[in-house]
């Protein structure tokens, strides 16, 4: 039986990639900071900035492939937190103990903020043109390019798992769908931008999943985690409240729209389907239906 670790466990992709990975049958740990409360995962409280205490996990736990989840997620500082620093030196770190630990494959999850499309035209990573425009894009993409290279000179497998838009139960409040959700249930107005721009979205399960397929194959290099369609923001938020019941508590255009953001970010679903052989399956209804209740378990106000 293979061993998998999986940093960031108990985050919002972490912990699916944990569950997936166990349904495949390897034997899987997982690592986070505080929170060790993750089923059918075998938890180490450890945290990866601090270099010799991720040395003495990798050397305990002595896996055959790492898929690395954490990072800074801070929700409305990450894009510019200085940690994205701390998080490229330390992931660096360790890729490079997995090396010496012998780990065989090593999987980064990193983000479709590492390009910036210039137009409505160019919306795949394939026609992506243009530098990342955060430091958390740069910096996932600096480590994926380091790791590319990296594992061809020594001889280890890597591969990038590039995660679009996701939604799920668990997710930050203040996220969009989330905080849509928990308005809805609670008969409040449902506040957002004008919901122009245009995303590929996928329930945090799917990518659990997706990233666990790829864990679990010997593809390499980047592989975008997205279905492959986009949706306006407006037109999920229109979904979501139908399903809620209460359509008439959405305001589009109460908030203001970011500055710089980019019209339309889909994922080449391409690598994903026709090489790794995967598809989503929970439909996007589904998976809205699914926070709704959470929140309504929740009774958020």
């Amino acid at each position: 039986m293979e061993r998998a670790l999986v940093t960031g466990a108990s985050g919002l992709i972490g912990r699916h990639v944990a569950a997936a990975l166990s349904r495949r049958g390897f034997d899987v740990h997982g690592c986070a900071r505080t929170s060790t409360d993750v089923l059918a995962v075998n938890m180490h409280r450890c945290n990866l900035l601090d270099v010799d205490a991720m040395r003495s996990l990798i050397e305990n736990v002595r896996p055959d492939v790492i898929v690395h989840c954490a990072w800074v997620t801070r929700h409305g500082a990450y894009w510019h937190s200085p940690e994205n620093l701390d998080w490229l030196s330390s992931s660096v770190s360790l890729l490079r103990t997995a090396k010496l630990a012998g780990v065989r494959r090593f999987v980064g999850v990193g983000t479709c903020a590492e390009y910036e499309p210039s137009d409505n035209s160019a919306g795949h990573a394939a026609v992506a043109v243009g530098p990342p425009v955060t430091l958390y894009g740069t910096a996932k993409d600096a480590l994926r390019r380091i790791g590319e290279k990296f594992a061809k000179v020594e001889g280890m497998e890597f591969a990038w798992a590039r995660v679009f838009m996701l939604y799920g139960a668990g997710e930050h409040q203040d996220r969009l769908v989330a905080s849509l959700a928990r308005a809805l249930v609670s008969g409040r107005p449902a506040r957002m931008s004008s919901g122009a721009v245009v995303r590929d979205f996928l329930d945090a399960r799917d990518v659990g999943a997706a990233v666990a397929a790829l864990a679990a194959s010997t593809l390499e290099d980047c592989v975008d985690i997205g279905s492959g369609h986009g949706v306006s923001l407006r037109s999920l938020a229109e979904r979501l409240a139908a399903l809620s019941g209460r359509p008439d508590l959405l305001i589009a255009g109460s908030l203001p729209d970011r500055q710089n953001e980019s019209p339309m970010l889909i994922a080449d679903a391409t690598r994903l389907k026709t090489e790794l052989g995967f598809c989503p399956s929970i439909e996007l209804d589904t998976g809205l239906t699914d926070v709704l209740e959470y929140w309504r378990k929740r009774g958020e106000p």
